[in-house]
């Protein structure tokens, strides 16, 4: 049987994935925080909500394939790839067409049956940059 952190995990990226802010906003706690590989603040919840509803428009097909999930009661981390495709306007790039793909490890610390802690590296580089061929701008989340 998976740990329930895992199942923890898995729910909250499933909601993200499609745009479902309340499902996503129910697996966090009320002051989660996502950050960097740094350690640098990145996100809230209310900073994902714009990205979830640009994510939805122009990658209707945002997918995250969970490869490996080490869960214990405090941590629950994954090796993952979000795979989309740009099908509609992200930030100022019209649709292409393009399949976009972003390695990402994501290390979550667990409180009361919730994500609490974010910490998320991604490797290569991001969606807008995929689509544009250009750096992404400083407001973009990790996936770019």
């Amino acid at each position: 049987m998976e740990h329930p952190n895992a199942q923890l995990l898995r729910r909250a990226w499933a909601a993200y994935d499609h745009g479902d802010e309340a499902g996503f906003a129910a697996c966090l706690t009320d002051d989660w925080r996502e950050y960097g590989p740094d350690g640098t603040d990145f996100a809230t919840l209310a900073d994902e909500r714009p990205t979830m509803e640009l994510h939805r428009s122009a990658f209707p097909d945002k997918h995250t394939e969970i490869h490996q999930i080490v869960a214990d009661d405090e941590i629950v981390a994954c090796h993952c790839t979000v795979a989309a495709t740009h099908t509609g306007k992200y930030l100022d790039a019209d649709a292409t067409g393009k399949r976009v793909v972003v390695h990402e490890m994501m290390f979550n610390r667990v409180r009361d049956g919730r994500l609490a802690v974010t910490w998320a590296m991604t490797a290569g580089p991001g969606f807008y940059e995929q689509i544009t061929g250009r750096a992404a701008p400083e407001t973009v989340d990790n996936l770019g």
